[in-house]
């Protein structure tokens, strides 16, 4: 395993900082509790009223601001730590830039502060996947390795000095990460995401980039290299880079790690290092994860025989692409964070006809009109629900047959959703089949978060199974 390298960065601070933490929830909680633990001055802003997360900064000893609206006010802080919710361009953020306070984030703030090996890990689709893998197989290793970031807990919380940090992050985070320059970076894929606040895919696309900025000879970029954008990057960054790919007849030169689908073998440098039928998890993302992983671990100093042992072991992590259960010859599988267009495309692409695809919530912007044709190409039929039931609906009624549910609660729509499923499958394809929960939307509308929106449909689909059970025993 290599020396653990101490990356140039900002010195901490040698006094205490006056700091404002801007937006509290998961990650502003813990970088005003981090800051209080710390010695610094700790102040918040934050809409709510109250909440948990309100009482919580409270009790650390942290001061609440209730208004930024005097410039002398935003000028009395050494420096900003947004919340990744917060608009990049919020009017108040921008005051305090005038004002000439540096506005940064959790993760910068971090990297600035806790000495310490870093990794970085970002994509539209499977970041926190590869990222909690990655750190399965630097613990194999014997490394001390601690995930956060966008994935949790909040990267602050776990941060400690001489420690492997990988982190995942969201193009939210990457806007304030301006010196940040990870040891290693991956860059998984490209997609649409977050239109709602990014607007424009070019300016998503450049939020993810950041992770690029900073890298230098030092420092190595893991690639994707099926994807054509991620590898202008990366032959434009003076990084070592190191590519993966599931279809590396395509490229002009091999690959350093590549799927190999005649002998379904995953290659690392020339050299086999096991089979797709020793992964646990499923799906060619997933395989493309995995190639990832092996090569941003043996960046890391990792040697093959634990990284096998931790590829093989992972599991998959709860809201992706897993099999919630099988009710008789039915399969459901829960996807609850596909939100995305890359990530829905890749779980139907993984999932087996017949396929009985569950979708909606909260729209994020996308146009889903560039999956017409894989819907055409998998779906058997489409269950809507949600705020954005009605224009996926839309969307997708003229390729593939549409069930429609209405229900506002989220627990009873998705009861209506796995009926309506069964129901199908049972009187068109004897019984037999998959049902997907691929959302292609937020999950606000209805549930707390992407995991309470995964948890109720793992309930109600095991009720299912309960009563299938029953009727077969009684």
């Amino acid at each position: 395993m290599t020396t653990p390298r101490q990356p140039v960065r900002s010195t901490p601070p040698a006094s205490p900082l006056r700091v404002l933490v801007y937006g509290l929830g998961r990650s502003g909680t813990a970088v005003v509790k981090s800051l209080a633990a710390t010695g610094h001055r700790a102040h918040f802003f934050e809409q709510r009223e109250s909440g948990r997360d309100v009482d919580e900064a409270l009790t650390a000893g942290a001061v609440r601001v209730t208004s930024l609206d005097d410039a002398g006010v935003a000028a009395d802080y050494d420096l900003c730590i947004a919340a990744p919710g917060v608009p990049i361009d919020h009017s108040d953020l921008e005051l305090v830039r005038r004002a000439g306070v540096d506005v940064i984030g959790e993760v910068e703030w971090v990297w600035r502060t806790v000495p310490g090996r870093y990794l970085g890990v970002t994509g539209t689709a499977g970041k926190g996947t590869v990222t909690s893998w990655l750190t399965a197989a630097l613990t194999e290793a014997g490394v001390d390795a601690r995930a956060g970031g966008n994935i949790d807990p909040a990267l602050v919380a776990v941060a400690r000095e001489g420690a492997t940090h990988v982190v995942e992050l969201s193009s939210f985070q990457l806007e304030r990460c301006p010196t940040f320059a990870p040891e290693v970076a991956v860059t998984l894929n490209l997609g649409e995401d977050h239109l709602d606040r990014h607007r424009t895919v070019a300016a998503y696309h450049a939020a993810k980039k950041n992770l690029l900025h900073n890298l230098g000879p030092e420092h190595t970029l893991v690639s994707n290299a099926d994807d054509p954008l991620l590898e202008c990057w990366a032959r434009a960054t003076p990084a070592a880079v190191l590519r993966f790919s599931l279809s590396p007849d395509g490229h002009d030169a091999p690959p350093d790690a590549w799927y190999d689908a005649r002998s379904r073998a995953l290659m690392l440098h020339g050299e086999r290092l096991l089979t797709r039928d020793e992964l646990r998890v499923h799906g060619d993302h997933h395989v493309a994860n995995a190639l990832a992983v092996a090569l941003a671990a043996t960046a890391a100093g990792v040697g093959p025989d634990p990284l096998r042992r931790a590829l093989r072991a992972f599991e998959g992590l709860p809201g992706r692409y897993a099999v919630a259960a099988r009710v008789g010859d039915i399969t459901f599988i829960e996807d609850s964070i596909a939100t995305r267009p890359l990530a829905v495309a890749a779980a139907l692409t993984s999932s087996q006809r017949p396929l009985v695809w569950l979708a909606g919530g909260r729209s994020k912007g996308v146009d889903p009109a560039p999956l017409a044709r894989l819907v055409a190409e998998k779906v058997d039929l489409l269950v809507t629900y949600g705020e954005s039931g009605p224009d996926l609906a839309r969307a997708f009624e003229h390729i593939v047959p549409v069930e429609r549910c209405t229900q506002t609660d989220g627990r009873a729509a998705l009861e209506h959703a796995v009926a309506a499923a069964m129901d199908y499958l049972h009187a068109r394809h004897d019984g037999r089949g998959t049902v997907l929960l691929a959302p292609l939307a937020a999950s606000f509308d209805q549930f707390r978060d992407y995991a309470h929106r995964a948890s109720e449909f793992r309930a109600v689909v095991a009720g299912a199974l309960a009563r299938t059970q029953a009727l077969e025993a009684g």
